[in-house]
């Protein structure tokens, strides 16, 4: 797999291209991106996303990890099965209903195994441009706010990422191309502790 990683030196840019909403925005350190592919000659050894991403928060080893997300973009079958899971293994969820079409459910994990279950059965919105926020503490509010669809501007209850308390999380972007990370702690502030995240000769510079 390759590995590559940068710095996105425009805060206010990347927060606002990457659709957030956030409370303590300018306390933000730093926020770093980074892309993996698998090696097209190694087909037998292709790692999918929910592999990557638990093998990074294993190395990491900050557990517990909340997964915020969509509940209502799944699709029927994703909802029972992951209800299924959360019940059996006895997850901690919380779920939060806008509409009757906007349902938000944030899912503590405390393990690996459990972390890439809970991936496995959830990870498909990120492919589809769905919410999908994988964070290092229960960072997910939700405010009143002034908000425009479809041309009209109105107050509505929205998603908001509180980084007034040092905290970290990652951002799966659309289609995920990418994945990035948002931080306010110092583990997470230099190219070079980034990089220690991952295998050494997995990244390219």
């Amino acid at each position: 797999m390759q590995i590559y990683i940068k710095e996105m030196q425009k805060h206010a840019k990347t927060i606002k291209e990457y659709h957030l909403t956030m409370r303590g925005q300018d306390r933000i350190k730093s926020i770093f991106s980074f892309e993996y592919y698998n090696d097209d000659s190694n087909e037998d050894e292709v790692i999918s996303d929910e592999k990557v991403l638990t093998r990074l928060f294993t190395r990491l080893n900050r557990f517990p990890v909340y997964l915020s997300f969509g509940f209502n973009e799944l699709i029927d079958l994703e909802k029972t099965d992951l209800l299924s899971t959360l019940k059996h293994k006895q997850l901690s969820y919380t779920e939060i209903l806008i509409t009757k079409r906007e349902r938000y459910m944030t899912v503590e994990v405390n393990c690996p195994a459990d972390l890439f279950q809970v991936l496995t059965q959830s990870i498909t919105m990120a492919n589809y441009n769905g919410y999908y926020l994988i964070s290092l503490t229960n960072l997910l509010k939700f405010e009143k706010r002034k908000v425009r669809r479809w041309f009209i501007k109105k107050e509505r209850l929205v998603p908001v990422v509180d980084m007034i308390e040092p905290t970290t999380f990652f951002k799966i972007s659309f289609d995920f191309e990418n994945v990035l990370i948002f931080s306010n702690e110092t583990d997470f502030d230099t190219l070079e502790k980034i990089e220690a995240l991952f295998p050494e000769d997995e990244i390219e510079r």
